[in-house]
């Protein structure tokens, strides 16, 4: 698109007048077309013919035959008015190289580089390298016939009426030019920087960032490394309190690390809460140091649109190897940025040979879905919730499970939230819905518990398909149960309420599961119509031991009953847990010491030997 924009610029000098064009009179130049790939450089050869047809053109492979081309063009009557180079494909160091040479021998001549794409360094590098830089000029790739063609008539035409002015109009002609020129040079410098810095906070963008990585790694001896930077949970600011906030804080953000970045650092922006920082020639243990002092600068507090503000931060960094590659480099430190997310946030990760392995086992347990999805290999167990008195079964929570041929049993912690981030949750989700109804219409009586991740919940009309699966099962609504984390919820207040509605309405039961993880519970529970809480098993674990934990659970419990809300307890394993947690208050429990989750064959015989 950028060498769309700058051709179209470069064409608004427009077509020359038929008084003014290189087709009417000749003018005795010679255009030196010089290119390393033999067929791109006939090509645009032929561009130059079409824009000068009584003119010489000439291809040669590089500067010595250039200068020498010239040399004899001269010798003929010509001059060698015009050098078009081509850069695509090779370093800018090289054509510089080249291009003083050529300046060096040829101080008159006008100078185009073809490029694929304008990076402000190389070209700069370009521009030091010629003894006139106002005779450079720049055509960019994908070219356009039509446009070059117009951009190299009217340079020849600058550079006949420069060198041979004989009257007035001409002289006329050539400011003409000269302006025309200059206004295409300024709109292409706009141009080309927009096209490479971030227009809220001024950093370089991503396309800026790639360029300046790639070329440290190309000119510099010293080790560089990537810090890719993400703001957790940014998506709840721009939700809370708009995107005008939203943007503020980045840019507070942005000033807040450029204060801290060291000596030939570079800090860019490249997405909505996504940063990167190159450093260069630091230690591991300057590394170390320098992510704990981003993580700190970010998480500092910023009163955004009149509201206290906190944000933490999670990093991925990645140091240069052997390989030298930029997109090695971010693909590692993007590698390492999951990591860091998957550990919690407000924390930085540094790729290693660990975290390619296991991201090379989570790309196979990613190919591997869809094809379960559609071979059988997927399980469905249920683990009873019992009475937290009497111990009597009341519902099962339906589990997936997943028994693959090239892992072997693969834990849902593991599979589930690959599933949630390639969209293949969908399907699954469906899948695992009709068949826990199916079940639970076999075994009659107890409710079925399904769970629902965020993605599935938000889903376009899933209230009102998850009761058409309850219709072609032929199971009542009253008996089924769906539980939701808030994340479900904060995702898309709105429509998790009229989810939620629709479902109530029909007599679906509703559980908020792992209740006291997240940061914002109560107001959900004053928010929305919630039947059930279910504490978290974290609580449970240390509720025998920790005061805290048990305080904690009976709260949520009185809480709970005030509002009119059942609680279930999660994770319970010992006889010592089930007592202190009856006498917490909670309604229900479920956990290993009543059960592990079974096949749908074996619940039979687990409500048979269910208390009365």
């Amino acid at each position: 698109m950028l060498g769309r924009a700058v051709a179209e610029d470069q064409a608004a000098i427009g077509a020359p007048a038929p008084a003014r064009t290189a087709e009417a009179v000749p003018l005795a130049l010679t255009t030196i077309v010089v290119g390393h790939d033999g067929a791109a450089a006939r090509q645009l050869a032929g561009l130059v013919r079409e824009a000068l047809p009584h003119e010489s053109v000439v291809v040669c492979a590089g500067a010595v035959e250039a200068i020498a081309r010239a040399e004899i063009s001269g010798q003929f009557g010509r001059t060698a008015a015009i050098f078009v180079f081509d850069l695509r494909g090779r370093l800018a160091r090289d054509l510089a190289d080249e291009l003083r040479s050529v300046s060096k021998a040829n101080p008159g001549a006008e100078l185009v580089v073809v490029a694929d794409r304008r990076e402000d360094a190389p070209l700069a590098a370009c521009l030091q390298a010629v003894r006139r830089p106002e005779k450079l000029s720049f055509l960019l790739a994908p070219l356009h016939p039509p446009e070059a063609v117009a951009v190299i008539r009217t340079i020849a035409l600058r550079h006949h009426a420069v060198n041979r002015p004989t009257s007035v109009q001409e002289l006329g002609t050539i400011k003409g030019l000269e302006t025309e020129l200059r206004e295409v040079h300024a709109r292409l410098e706009i141009a080309i920087h927009a096209a490479r810095h971030d227009g809220l906070t001024g950093l370089l963008n991503r396309t800026g960032f790639l360029e300046e990585l790639n070329l440290r790694l190309g000119r510099s001896r010293q080790r560089q490394t990537v810090l890719l930077i993400d703001l957790d949970r940014f998506k709840l600011v721009n939700d809370t309190l708009g995107h005008e906030a939203g943007d503020d804080l980045v840019r507070k953000v942005c000033t807040a690390m450029q204060g801290v970045i060291p000596a030939g650092g570079v800090l860019a922006r490249l997405g909505g809460d996504e940063f990167g920082i190159i450093v260069e020639g630091a230690t591991d243990r300057g590394i170390s140091d320098f992510c704990g002092l981003i993580l700190r600068v970010c998480a500092q507090g910023r009163r955004v649109s009149g509201h206290e503000v906190v944000v933490t931060a999670s990093i991925g960094v990645a140091h240069q190897d052997s390989s030298g590659a930029d997109m090695v480099l971010m693909r590692h430190a993007d590698l390492a940025l999951y990591v860091a997310k998957r550990a919690g946030r407000n924390r930085y990760r540094v790729f290693d040979t660990a975290i390619d392995k296991a991201a090379k086992h989570r790309s196979s347990i990613e190919a591997g879905l869809e094809r379960a999805l559609h071979s059988d290999q997927f399980k469905m167990a249920y683990q009873p919730i019992v009475k937290a008195d009497t111990g009597q079964i009341q519902g099962f929570e339906a589990l997936i499970r997943w028994n693959s041929p090239e892992h072997g049993q693969i834990s849902p912690a593991e599979f589930v939230p690959i599933a949630e981030e390639t969209g293949l949750i969908l399907d699954l989700g469906d899948w695992i819905t009709r068949q826990a109804f199916k079940d639970c219409r076999r075994w009659g009586g107890p409710y079925v518990s399904v769970n629902l991740s965020a993605r599935q919940f938000l889903r376009h009309n899933v209230a009102e398909r998850i009761l058409q699966y309850a219709a072609d099962a032929d199971v009542p609504p009253q008996r089924i149960q769906i539980e939701l984390t808030e994340t479900a919820i904060i995702d898309d207040v709105v429509r998790a309420a009229e989810n939620l509605e629709i479902l109530r309405a029909a007599g679906v039961r509703v559980a908020l599961d792992d209740f006291g993880t997240g940061y914002s519970s109560l107001v959900y529970l004053n928010q929305f119509a919630i039947d059930c809480i279910k504490i978290d098993k974290s609580f449970v674990d240390t509720i025998t031991r920790d005061r805290q934990s048990a305080v904690i659970v009976a709260s949520v419990a009185r809480l709970a009953a005030s509002l009119g809300m059942s609680v279930v307890a999660e994770g319970v394993e010992t006889e010592a847990q089930r007592q202190m947690l009856i006498a917490a208050g909670c309604d229900a429990l479920q956990g290993f010491h009543f059960g592990r989750p079974m096949m749908a064959r074996e619940v039979a015989a687990a409500l048979a030997a269910s208390p009365a």
